[in-house]
């Protein structure tokens, strides 16, 4: 009888097929890059944001005949107040993982640099998904679910946006509950599978609950019995929004010079004369051209086909189609299109890059809690154990010092 692969399995030294590991999921952090790039304001307690948010009254025409003047008014001022965010990550690691993988031939990565590397792309992207988000802390909806181990998303409500996109993942921790008590359904549950439809997304957890389409999901908060994370501001609500931000509520009499230029929440088919409007707006209450358009691969698309539509080919040869990226891609008012895949489907953003303010500490880029510390190394001994472990920490937040040079499109919901 022949020798088969069978027969020789248990003595068969298997080869990797490939000396790296590639990640199964998107990993890049664009937005996080511009942003890095705005100089950073340095604070002690606070950033305290200086506006001017009026002009004066004092002003009178006259002619040769004379008369009173107008009374002396003054200039309008406000001042609006942001805080720090400290965005942490920890590692963990077992003796035995870092002795067998790291001087090993077998081992593709060492289970170091896997988990250190890994800590700070992961914290990276929460950055990212923050920095394009409403700074709530929520970040899907909920859909009626009864006792089960299966909840439910609504998928009007960024359920399947939030999965498609990673910002809902196996092995994260969860709470679910209304937007004033984060964890009034469930506190610290951990998502092991997620289902990802577009009408029907839902997650699978490892303990069962019962939720209402008043409930929402935040990442598990554990120093707060009721309000969900504190997070970045975003483009959702500095650009998407007439909500307050920086402390400042635009509702409130005196207040309306702190909104966006424009938010339009009810045209829903992409089209130029849209993306013109907001621009358009930007420009009529401020003068600037200047914004930066951000959007989501959807409306990057819509956008292309509408082009597309208007090509008028002089032969064919060298006909194609595509061109979204590169070099060669889309551009708005000479300037690319930033297409970001943390955006959700439905928005398109015009933000003027130059009036966003980086609110930094110290620190102004991430820092290994062991070097604040001032032990030195990367992993610290978890006395009484057999495991290492190491973390760290990036202290920033984003705010606005105008409003009114952002425009956005929120509601773009049509096939």
């Amino acid at each position: 009888m022949p020798a088969t692969v069978a027969s020789m399995s248990g003595v068969i030294k298997d080869a990797w097929t490939s000396q790296t590991i590639l990640q199964q999921f998107y990993n890049e952090n664009p937005v996080l890059e511009k942003i890095k790039r705005i100089t950073g304001t340095m604070i002690g307690l606070q950033a305290q944001v200086p506006i001017h948010k009026t002009r004066s009254g004092g002003y009178t025409s006259a002619n040769a005949a004379g008369g009173s003047l107008n009374p002396a008014g003054q200039q309008g001022v406000d001042q609006a107040l942001y805080t720090l965010i400290y965005h942490w990550f920890q590692v963990a690691l077992e003796t035995g993982a870092l002795n067998q993988t790291g001087g090993s031939s077998q081992a593709i990565v060492s289970a170091k640099d896997l988990e250190i590397q890994g800590s700070i792309d992961d914290m990276s992207r929460q950055c990212s998904r923050q920095l394009v988000g409403n700074g709530d802390g929520l970040i899907a909806k909920c859909a009626v679910t009864t006792a089960s181990t299966t909840l439910a998303l609504d998928p009007a409500g960024l359920g399947f946006d939030a999965i498609v996109r990673g910002h809902l993942y196996i092995g994260q921790v969860i709470d679910i509950g209304s937007a004033a008590d984060s964890d009034s359904v469930a506190t610290g549950v951990t998502i092991v599978d997620v289902g990802e439809s577009a009408t029907t997304p839902t997650l699978t957890l490892s303990s069962a609950v019962t939720a209402a389409v008043t409930d929402f999901v935040s990442i598990a908060n554990p120093n707060s019995t009721t309000a969900p994370n504190p997070e970045l501001n975003g483009f959702r609500n500095i650009a998407g929004s007439n909500g307050s931000l920086g402390g400042i509520n635009p509702a409130t009499a005196g207040n309306g010079y702190w909104r966006p230029a424009l938010v339009d929440s009810t045209t829903t088919t992409f089209s130029l004369a849209m993306a013109l409007n907001l621009q358009r707006s930007v420009f009529q209450k401020s003068g600037k051209y200047s914004g930066t358009v951000f959007t989501s691969a959807k409306q990057q698309q819509k956008f292309y086909e509408l082009l597309q539509n208007q090509v008028r080919w002089s032969g064919d040869n060298g006909m194609g189609a595509g061109g979204v990226g590169g070099l060669v891609g889309l551009t708005w008012n000479g300037m690319g299109i930033n297409v970001l895949p943390d955006i959700y489907d439905k928005e398109w953003y015009y933000i003027t890059l130059d009036d966003l303010v980086r609110i930094t500490g110290t620190w102004t880029e991430p820092k290994w809690v062991s070097d604040i510390e001032g032990s030195g190394g990367s992993l610290r001994w978890n006395q009484g154990t057999t495991s290492f472990s190491e973390g760290v920490v990036f202290p920033f937040q984003v705010g606005a010092q105008r409003r009114r040079t952002h425009a956005a499109a929120t509601n773009l919901t049509a096939a």
